[in-house]
């Protein structure tokens, strides 16, 4: 899945990765729970801005799955990649 920041709204029980103000030069990210949606608006050039339940308050710039796995953000992703297709039984006889 590809993720586009702020093209996502988030909701509390998210897990997110968010870039806090203090960070944003360094780009250090920092994982967490959303606890609460501080921006209103459904699409955010910079990210939604959340406090994690962790009380951190960032800008989210990543998603992340239940297994910890960060969901593709699309700037790292190129229009001419595309995952590995897999073939059909008809294609393997």
């Amino acid at each position: 899945m590809v993720y586009e920041v702020g093209s996502r709204y988030p909701k509390p029980g998210d897990k997110v990765r968010v870039a806090q103000k203090k960070d944003y030069a360094s780009g250090e990210l920092t994982s967490g729970t959303v606890k609460d949606v501080l921006t209103s608006k459904r699409f955010h050039p910079r990210g939604h801005k959340v406090r994690l339940t962790s009380g951190i308050i960032g800008r989210v710039q990543e998603f992340v799955d239940m297994d910890g796995e960060k969901i593709v953000d699309a700037s790292e992703t190129s229009e001419t990649e595309q995952a590995p297709r897999t073939p059909s039984e008809d294609e393997l006889v």
